[in-house]
């Protein structure tokens, strides 16, 4: 509803990944702004599905402390920007 413009399909990729991460024992788990802003980035960067290459893209938009992004990215297995898992 906050983001309109997104289609179903990847409406729903975002809320099973936001949905894994929330399961993740973190300093902070992503909020509903922050799933909207990520729904929003996601948009703004022309991608239609989610991929682990796009989480690993745009993860810091969800997640605001680096050792939650660390233990995201390990748990989720998506790569840093620099390509590594």
């Amino acid at each position: 509803m906050r983001v309109p413009e997104i289609d179903e399909q990847l409406a729903d990729q975002i809320a099973r990944v936001v949905r894994s991460i929330r399961a993740l024992e973190l300093k902070k788990a992503p909020s509903i702004s922050e799933t909207i802003d990520w729904a929003r980035t996601l948009l703004f960067l022309g991608k239609s599905e989610i991929d682990p290459v796009v989480i690993g893209e745009t993860l810091h938009v969800l997640l605001k402390y680096q050792s939650d992004i660390t233990k995201a990215r390990k748990e989720l297995q998506v790569p840093d920007v620099a390509g590594s898992v």
